[in-house]
């Protein structure tokens, strides 16, 4: 199993990758984001060399709140614009994962046409992202698309598709975690999770790991049981890395002395 850290679309990536490393993290979690991450603002030979001195290796993360699923062509074709410029940078880099977020902010649709959107961008996009290398991951976010039968009929409606599991997500809006079912449901579609803590109701409040509700334990001991053993994500923001840090080392140590449930 792998840790990662996620960079911070304010600060210097390259930068950020020496940070990481020091702190003994496996992995950047990359996302392209404004300001200073955008597609055409960050050093793409920089970040490289970066990579390679480092010895990290990395995924790729895109802005979750891209309208690609949006009603006017216009908008929806400047959304997969900008995600195809990400895919570019993505494959300039090396980096064969990365994940797109639903969109579920399509006024005056019923679910299943807002669902239905999503599914035609969602082929769209993992056809760019295939012509490219890339293993294209839908993350499932809070609401409509946290739901285990929306996640499962989006899957079954785009093959070649893979599953983001977001552990922080999955504790919002429903009693308990639906980490569990949906493991169930998509363990076959995993290839990527991030881990964040909370307190549950709406707020995704991405706190280090045990200053929130979620059940970690059990959480690292259910990924063992599916026999997952790939990247982990701590998306974990703080000004104070001392934080992230401590999340890095709960998650090992955890991970290290659990057996699966």
């Amino acid at each position: 199993m792998l840790i990662g850290a996620m960079n911070h679309p304010m600060r210097d990536v390259a930068g950020e990758i020496w940070s990481f490393r020091e702190l003994g993290f496996d992995f950047l979690d990359l996302t392209l984001e404004p300001p200073r991450a955008h597609p055409g603002a960050i050093d793409v030979g920089a970040v490289l060399t970066a990579l390679a001195e480092s010895g990290l290796s990395a995924v790729g993360h895109t802005a979750w709140y891209l309208p690609l699923a949006s009603p006017f062509p216009g908008i929806q074709q400047a959304a997969f614009d900008e995600l195809t410029r990400c895919f570019d940078v993505f494959a300039q880099l090396g980096i064969h994962k990365v994940n797109v977020h639903p969109d579920q902010r399509v006024a005056l649709h019923q679910p299943e046409e807002i669902i239905e959107r999503n599914v035609e961008a969602l082929w769209r996009l993992n056809e760019r992202a295939t012509e490219r290398g890339i293993q294209l991951m839908l993350e499932n976010v809070p609401g409509l698309f946290n739901r285990v039968d929306i996640l499962r009929q989006i899957f079954n409606s785009v093959p070649r598709l893979a599953w983001h599991l977001d552990v922080g997500h999955a504790n919002l809006g429903s009693p308990s975690n639906m980490a569990e079912s949906m493991l169930q449901a998509l363990d076959d579609r995993l290839a990527h999770v991030h881990f964040s803590d909370n307190k549950g109701g709406d707020a995704d409040l991405h706190l280090p790991l045990g200053a929130g509700t979620i059940d970690w334990p059990t959480i690292v001991a259910l990924l063992r049981r599916y026999s997952y053993d790939g990247t982990i994500t701590l998306e974990v923001f703080s000004p104070d890395l001392d934080y992230l840090a401590l999340s890095r080392q709960k998650l090992r140590r955890l991970w290290d002395s659990l057996s699966p449930l």
